[in-house]
């Protein structure tokens, strides 16, 4: 059958028509959370795949009752219903890819450019999911009469694509369906491996059970043996999805990062090298307005935003002596912790002590915090750094109590 006919007949085209450009507008509207880091930009496809499966399901669903209405398998045997399946449902795999495509190039071109290239791995298994939809599709569609089918897969396909992330005892779903590392990836993060695999397995399972039902319709064995295959595959991408729960990143090679430097070591990933000289420089800059106050950053630092201007710099070099946890004595049950109060203003102080403008920290912090960071600032230097150290001390014990007030620390040479 001509290509011009399978479009004309089918309902690939039509889908298109509406699937593409609500896609685009979509994947338009949902940037905010990508940044210049290619897995990050890979992963912002995710999700849409839920809307690209429902829909591609549903047209394998209507191709499929039509073709089997038709009898045009009886109509030409030599070809059996697997190669009729795979000429007529060529269209809409077509359309999925199309539809893939579309919102990763307006991810893309939304994000400022990255060196590297894009993630292939997760655009892989994305479509991957859109495939055995279109398996599913042609599975049930020639089971069903044509708009039941389609209806079918179309609400089976939206909630299977967004229904399992909404649920918090079932986390590791969210790795069967393919959105297990929609929320990936920060600069030191890349996209489970486990999670991808799992994804793919159960993927595969679908496609396979399928494949094997229409080799096989003729044979008594048929459906033990797609029902077995998919068993088979199903237990695996369980094996590999339930351990992991919500997390679908995994830690990124260290060793692609470059340090330099010392007290601070500045380490930059290769996302980060072309500002190699204007990071380290705001670094150092930082370093020397902490070491007035006798504050020491920590032994080395590194940066989430993949472009860091000298606010950024400023802020993680001057916060990087607080933790990033906290104690242990703060997570025992019906513990108090009065370090939230101390970190809070210590962050504030910090974040101007080193050079962020106040505006920028305003975005982020609560007005009073800022006014308690500028009257500490008013302190002579080692004042400043008694406050620091005192109200340092209840953010690593839980039985220390925060003194924050300035008048704490006016007597006595500037130590409380």
């Amino acid at each position: 059958m001509r290509t011009a006919t399978l479009l004309r007949s089918g309902p690939a085209a039509w889908t298109a028509l509406i699937l593409i450009p609500v896609l685009v507008w979509f994947s338009a509207q949902n940037t905010e959370s990508a940044i210049a880091y290619w897995p990050s930009i890979s992963s912002q496809t995710t999700i849409v795949v839920g809307f690209i499966s429902a829909a591609c399901g549903a047209a394998a669903a209507w191709e499929a009752a039509r073709i089997e209405q038709g009898g045009i398998t009886a109509l030409a045997p030599a070809r059996g219903l697997l190669g009729v399946a795979v000429l007529h449902l060529g269209p809409v795999a077509v359309l999925g890819l199309i539809a893939m495509i579309a919102p990763f190039a307006v991810v893309t071109t939304s994000v400022a450019s990255t060196s590297g290239s894009p993630t292939p791995a997760i655009l892989a298994v994305s479509y991957s999911v859109i495939l055995a939809h279109i398996a599913l599709g042609w599975f049930i569609g020639t089971r069903m009469p044509k708009l039941l089918g389609a209806a079918t897969m179309l609400i089976f396909g939206y909630l299977w694509g967004f229904w399992p992330a909404a649920i918090g005892a079932l986390p590791w779903l969210r790795h069967l369906n393919g959105q297990g590392v929609s929320e990936c990836c920060g600069l030191d993060q890349e996209p489970s491996v486990r999670s991808l695999m799992a994804t793919v397995t159960f993927s595969l399972a679908i496609v396979t059970a399928v494949v094997l039902s229409s080799a096989l319709h003729h044979r008594l064995w048929g459906p033990l043996l797609s029902l077995s295959a998919f068993t088979l595959a199903t237990v695996v991408a369980l094996v590999l999805a339930v351990p992991l729960e919500f997390q679908g990143t995994q830690a990124r090679d260290t060793s692609l990062r470059t340090c330099t430097g010392h007290a601070p070591q500045v380490c930059l990933w290769p996302e980060q090298r072309t500002q190699e000289a204007n990071i380290s420089r705001w670094a150092k800059e930082t370093t020397a307005h902490l070491a007035a106050v006798g504050v020491t950053p920590a032994r080395q630092v590194e940066f989430g935003d993949p472009r860091p201007d000298r606010a950024n710099v400023a802020s993680n070099v001057a916060t990087s002596p607080v933790p990033n946890d906290v104690p242990a004595c703060a997570l025992r049950q019906g513990a108090t912790y009065p370090g939230d109060e101390a970190m809070i203003a210590i962050y504030a102080w910090l974040s101007l002590t080193g050079g962020v403008p106040k505006n920028d920290l305003a975005r982020r912090w609560p007005p009073e915090a800022i006014n308690l960071a500028e009257r500490i600032q008013a302190l002579p230097p080692r004042a400043q750094h008694a406050w620091y150290e005192r109200n340092m001390r209840s953010v690593h014990d839980c039985a220390v109590l925060p003194d924050l007030a300035p008048a704490s620390y006016t007597t006595k040479a500037g130590t409380p």
